[in-house]
């Protein structure tokens, strides 16, 4: 009986753990599928003025990633 008992036990833990990926993996395809309108709203304020997006370093030197 203990046999038993454990096989029951894992597969309630691998169900439980299958819908936790299950839930994350849909949260995911929901952001990977919200990416293009954000890159699309993004552009627009860009091109209208409303956001500047601007790189800076905090070292002087401009060549960092032509060095050998």
């Amino acid at each position: 009986m203990p046999f038993l008992t454990l096989v029951i036990i894992l597969l309630a833990i691998a169900a439980i753990i299958s819908l936790v990926f299950s839930f994350l993996g849909i949260l995911l395809v929901g952001a990977l599928r919200l990416l293009p309108i954000v890159f699309i709203v993004l552009l627009v304020l860009v091109l209208m003025g409303k956001v500047r997006i601007s790189i800076t370093r905090g070292d002087g030197r401009r060549n960092r990633w032509f060095e050998d």
